[in-house]
């Protein structure tokens, strides 16, 4: 039998299930999802599952005879599901709200299911569908302004819905408390599918399986479309329509006018059209991707405003600080913009204000305080002017990500601790920068500054960039403030050590850039008795970027270092050597140098390698792939003066993809040993001018399913179909690409 989790819950019955995914509930408790594809079930073992699926965990006080009989009206429901896992889970979930018999024999007896020109599935996705609340009904229809398989982050659509007002606040329940719980409902009920989720950001990504995108545009009744044709017209749509999703890669041919003439349009998201923005005074979410630079004068409606990679913007309109309405302003990849409107505080309605990839963003808006219903603003730059202190954070109940820039321009101590970072709970990813502080000289020191901006313990990624500073804050590593944090990047500190955070408990992820000091990545003194208390014992990912003393990973090497390790990623760290590290299972290395090249060995459990070479490597050593049993990536990248490739390369027998790239004197590649490759099924090859041949041994690579050839003029010609010199050796090959 399977595990039950309150909320849904999954059988095993005799077939393979996966649990490797996680679904989360409304109290953030995950429960496992069931992989939804090509799942043969015998009669019996579906009605377990839908029987198990549709009982609440948490149900108490009912009756073994009640609960009898709603296996036996189960069994009968099921056997219409036709034998497909993803109608059992779908029904389930919607019957997971219904206890009694009575409510039972409704859905066992209802007209959906005798509906014509239906499959199966879609009676049941259309029953599943039927049994939603209207709030439910109305935002799972609007997903169908999204394409096929299209990867959705939560956040997004949960802001989709606020803006066009499919929920609102309730009672103590702020309005997006309401969507996670919408949208966690939806996905119980299997009409949504987790994909993935990022620790750092919080962000969670899903997906409508396809047949259950048909329901949403089905029952959407053409309110919501998504244009995927370039040359699809408005015309061949109602009258009725609400909202438009667009194919932000091709740019619409729709004019302005034709969408002017819908006048109950809600929605236009992703437009790409290189005309004047539409007028339509109904509109409450415009989202424009690489069109012109807007204008809002008469989008007095508008609640969503998202601006994405609009590259010849240096500011924006004054109009826009007359949409008084405005509730979600986003600004992404706007490379060129430089400002932010003085009167931007005009929108008094305004919760999150997201940017985004602005890298020349130098200067806010003024008085940011007067936004007293923001939760989320993404950036902000600390400046000397009036408006622009850190004063203006101090009662802002801010969520998510909050990126201060200009920590060079704080005038005080106080100014610093009236940014409140401590008292805001709901921040999940803090950057404190010292960039864009100009040149003036700093007022207050840096330690004192960082001192006094503790933030929460409940943050999860922390990043400190540009510090200034030559010793490290009380609350960095050793304090509660920091037991919660699951990132840690620090970028360009050029005046100190690193602080002790090897004992974080829950430190995943550790960057470390641009500190010329740094020899060790546990420097600090108050690390003692290491084999009693290992360090970043939790540590699954580390970046070590431009560290030009850097010499070990650890001052205190032992065998025990770093279990929990997978991901190394190591970049212009010229001294730097590897030690014994089982447990890494990717590795990429920038700027390779030949003591690194040798101690690649001491990592025998790898999967996955990268190489990026400098001109200094003229010969891999020999004995480098010693060990490496378990390698299936190998990517070979600018090892310009490389001139051969080692033999023993051949030895890697669970090599699956290999990739060699701007090796511009590679001459020519292994002779011997290519039937040892058994497992290769991708081979690319590119830039490399010099290679002049394949080796006859490439005959025998029985399982190459693909082989790129691109940039390589001499080797180009030599394997082309019926003409070439090589064509013999790769004819066998079923995906062959010459460029």
């Amino acid at each position: 039998m399977g595990v039950c989790t309150k909320g849904i819950s999954a059988i095993c019955t005799g077939y393979e299930t996966t649990f490797g995914e996680t679904f989360y509930d409304n109290n953030n408790r995950g429960f496992p999802s069931l992989q939804l594809c090509h799942l043969h079930w015998s009669k019996q073992n579906q009605s377990l599952i839908f029987v198990f699926l549709s009982s609440r965990c948490d149900r108490q006080g009912d009756h073994q005879e009640e609960s009898s009989e709603l296996v036996a009206i189960g069994k009968e429901i099921i056997k219409k599901c036709g034998g497909s896992p993803l109608a059992a889970l779908a029904l389930g979930g919607a019957m997971n709200s219904r206890s009694t018999e009575k409510e039972w024999v409704e859905v066992q007896r209802s007209d959906l299911w005798s509906l014509p020109e239906e499959n199966d599935i879609m009676r049941v996705l259309r029953l599943s569908y039927s049994c939603l609340s209207p709030t439910l009904k109305q935002c799972f229809g609007f997903c169908a302004i999204f394409p096929k398989d299209e990867e959705i982050m939560k956040q997004d659509l949960i802001h989709l819905w606020i803006a066009n007002g499919f929920i609102s606040s309730r009672l103590n329940l702020e309005v997006e408390e309401v969507g996670d719980m919408v949208w966690n409902e939806l996905c119980q009920k299997s009409f949504f599918q987790y994909v993935r989720s990022d620790d750092s950001s919080g962000n969670i990504y899903f997906k409508m399986h396809d047949l259950v995108h048909d329901l949403a545009q089905s029952v959407s009744e053409q309110e919501c479309i998504y244009l995927e044709s370039e040359k699809q017209s408005l015309g061949d749509f109602s009258r009725n329509l609400h909202h438009i999703g667009f194919s932000a890669l091709n740019r619409s041919q729709l004019k302005k006018r034709d969408l002017e003439k819908v006048e109950s349009l809600r929605t236009l998201y992703k437009l790409n059209i290189d005309q004047p923005t539409p007028t339509n005074h109904s509109l409450r979410v415009l989202c424009i991707y690489r069109g012109k630079k807007p204008s809002f004068g008469s989008l007095t409606c508008l609640r969503y405003l998202e601006l994405c990679d609009l590259d010849n913007i240096k500011s924006l309109p004054p109009s826009i600080c007359n949409l008084r309405k405005l509730e979600i302003l986003k600004l992404i990849a706007l490379w060129r913009l430089h400002d932010l409107p003085k009167q931007l505080t005009k929108m008094q309605n305004l919760r999150h204000l997201i940017i985004e990839a602005c890298t020349s963003l130098s200067s806010m808006f003024p008085d940011a305080h007067k936004l007293r219903d923001l939760r989320t603003l993404s950036k902000y730059i600390v400046k000397s002017e009036k408006g622009h202190s850190l004063t203006e954070l101090r009662d802002l109940n801010l969520g998510g990500r909050l990126n201060i820039s200009g920590l060079g321009n704080v005038g005080s101590i106080s100014e610093a601790e009236d940014a409140n970072l401590k008292g805001k709970q709901d921040l999940r990813e803090l950057i404190l920068s010292w960039s864009n502080s100009g040149w003036r000289k700093s007022v207050v020191g840096a330690e004192e500054v960082l001192e006094a901006l503790q933030p929460h313990s409940t943050l999860k990624l922390l990043t400190i960039h540009a510090y200034e500073g030559l010793h490290w804050p009380t609350w960095m590593g050793n304090n509660s403030a920091t037991n919660n944090l699951i990132s840690l990047h620090f970028y360009d500190c050029q005046n100190c050590h690193l602080p002790p955070v090897g004992k974080l408990p829950c430190l995943k992820k550790l960057v470390v850039s641009g500190m010329d000091d740094v020899q060790y990545i546990d420097e600090d003194e108050s690390y003692d008795n290491v084999e009693a208390t290992p360090l970043f014992r939790s540590l699954e990912e580390l970046e070590v970027h431009k560290l030009p003393n850097m010499e070990r990973l650890l001052k205190r090497e032992t065998t025990h270092m770093l279990l929990s390790l997978s991901y190394l990623y190591i970049n212009n760290c010229p001294k730097l050597q590897l030690p014994c590290l089982p447990s890494v299972k990717k590795l990429h290395v920038r700027e390779c140098s030949n003591e690194q090249l040798k101690s690649i060995s001491n990592l025998n459990g790898l999967n996955d390698l990268d190489l990026h070479g400098s001109d200094q490597v003229l010969c891999f050593p020999e004995g480098m792939r010693d060990n490496m049993t378990s390698l299936a990536t190998l990517e070979i990248y600018s090892f310009r003066e490389l001139k051969e490739l080692p033999s023993d390369i051949t030895k890697l027998t669970a090599l699956s993809h290999l990739t060699i790239n701007d090796c511009g004197k590679l001459e020519c590649l292994p002779e011997q040993g290519w039937e040892g490759l058994s497992s290769l099924r991708e081979l690319s090859i590119e830039f490399c001018e010099s290679l002049r041949s394949l080796p006859d041994g490439v005959r025998h690579l029985t399982s190459l399913q693909s082989l790129t050839i691109n940039s390589c003029p001499v080797l180009k010609k030599r394997c082309e179909e019926g003409t070439g010199e090589d064509w013999h050796k790769i004819a066998h090959v079923p995906h062959i690409r010459l460029r």
